[in-house]
């Protein structure tokens, strides 16, 4: 295990205050490879003539029209991240000289885009990027060093998590800047299990038990969008349970193998839960957005996800229903097993041209990240959006308005220990996508678990 978050959380009344103060290192936390292709997003504030950030972010932003833009990795930013739309609204609202051209794609779609415009100097000025590419992207020469202009802002630096920041650093130098926390988990309904005397497990044996009486009773034990298989997140919280960060340095530098006997048995509980029926029979031709439909229909009764769906579920009929659970703990697993997920996911970048060649339109990039880490971007993350930000939030969390969220920031504050980096963060670029494949191959009876190693293996001896 690497660094450990901890959410320190007070309980008054029938609101929340909640003060998060916590640490780890990159996912997708906002539904990654959202539905549909692109769609673009721009907007001219002409609202609120006054800046409530501050005379340096006015000065920042300049007299003069500015226009930037910022690329998204989901393809619908109103829809599915509601945070980043609102507080991108709300900096035009409070700078009306400043037009912020919002463009959405899904995660694998906007990978594409900007590793083809990276090589044709036409980078977005500000854009989100995955772990491995953006520090790929920053020894090639194409991100700009952000560390003078945040860095050395200690006022917002004090307001970041623990150790957020060092997420992309090379060499001392900041590249980006994690767009929030990543944490993958299991919804869990729990009007369901109540129904069926059924308690919420811990175990492996306890999980696999109560899938067995929900299957039983014509219940999806686990909605799973195997189609998709950014979906392996929840699983990639179990493989940590079987010694993922025992092997994978050794893998990376060569002196490993994804066949190891710990990963096996890994990929052979996924096939284990596979043939007891813990997913539907059709879970490799159901997508992500067809999992969560069933889960919140009432079909299945836990849904493999994250964070990322919170504000959608506060607003469901099932609120006072739905829990969240960092997954089974494994008898025969490896090393720690109460390990939750609760890391920065991938980050916020800036083109280095933009810095270069273009010094006012980057002084308004750097001004509005200060606004977007600051505290009244935070606020519009955590209290408005139900999103948990990667900066400190002092404020009231209205627990019985909002019943989903306060337990999420309840599961934030437990003692499970949390690696520094999500798993397929941690890996090279070039296997993330294979990487999670071999995960739902499993679940999807398309690999043996044999298979799936060796996949990976023959995918690594590439990269090498």
């Amino acid at each position: 295990m690497k660094k450990r978050w901890g959410i320190l959380l007070g309980i008054t009344g029938m609101a929340m205050a909640a003060l998060l103060t916590g640490c780890k290192g990159t996912g997708e936390a906002k539904a990654p490879g959202g539905a549909g292709g692109e769609t673009s997003v721009e907007t001219s504030a002409a609202g609120l003539s006054g800046d409530k950030t501050g005379d340096a972010a006015a000065g920042a932003a300049g007299e003069g029209q500015i226009t930037f833009t910022f690329a998204e990795h989901v393809a619908n930013i109103e829809q599915q991240a509601p945070q980043v739309y609102g507080v991108v609204q709300e900096y035009m609202k409070l700078h009306p000289n400043v037009t912020i051209e919002l463009t959405g794609a899904s995660a694998d779609d906007l990978t594409r885009n900007i590793q083809m415009a990276a090589q044709s100097n036409t980078l977005p000025d500000l854009f989100w990027i995955r772990q491995p590419v953006a520090v790929e992207m920053a020894k090639a020469g194409y991100l700009a060093d952000l560390s003078e202009d945040i860095l050395n802002d200690r006022e917002l630096t004090d307001t970041f998590l623990p150790h957020v920041l060092d997420s992309l650093k090379i060499d001392g130098k900041l590249y980006g800047i994690p767009c929030e926390l990543q944490s993958n988990g299991f919804w869990v309904n729990k009007a369901i299990l109540d129904q069926y005397g059924l308690e919420m497990p811990v175990t492996y044996e306890d999980f696999i038990s109560c899938c067995t009486v929900l299957k039983e009773n014509g219940i999806i034990p686990v909605a799973q969008g195997g189609k998709d298989v950014f979906t392996a997140w929840a699983w990639e919280n179990a493989h940590c349970r079987y010694g993922f960060y025992d092997h994978i340095d050794g893998i990376i530098a060569g002196t490993d193998k994804w066949s190891n006997p710990d990963y096996l048995k890994f990929y052979q509980k996924l096939s284990d839960m596979r043939d007891a029926g813990v997913f539907s029979e059709n879970a490799k031709n159901t997508d992500y957005a067809l999992s969560v439909e069933q889960f919140l229909s009432g079909q299945a009764a836990m849904l493999n996800s994250g964070v990322w769906d919170t504000k959608k579920f506060d607003q469901s009929d099932l609120a006072k229903d739905i829990y969240y659970w960092w997954g089974p703990t494994f008898e025969d697993g490896v090393g720690e097993q109460e390990v939750s997920m609760k890391a920065p996911a991938h980050p916020y970048v800036v083109s280095a041209r933009l810095k270069e060649e273009e010094p006012e339109k980057y002084a308004a990039v750097i001004d509005f990240l200060k606004f977007y880490y600051g505290k009244q971007g935070t606020e519009i993350i955590a209290k408005d959006n139900q999103s948990i930000p990667v900066t400190r939030y002092e404020g009231e969390i209205d627990a019985e308005t909002y019943p989903v969220f306060a337990r999420v920031i309840t599961m934030m504050n437990d003692d499970w220990e949390s690696p520094a980096v999500c798993p397929d963060m941690y890996i090279s670029g070039q296997i993330i996508n294979q990487y999670r494949e071999s995960i739902c191959g499993v679940i999807n009876g398309i690999y043996t678990p044999r298979e799936a190693v060796d996949y990976l293996d023959g995918i690594q001896a590439t990269i090498q």
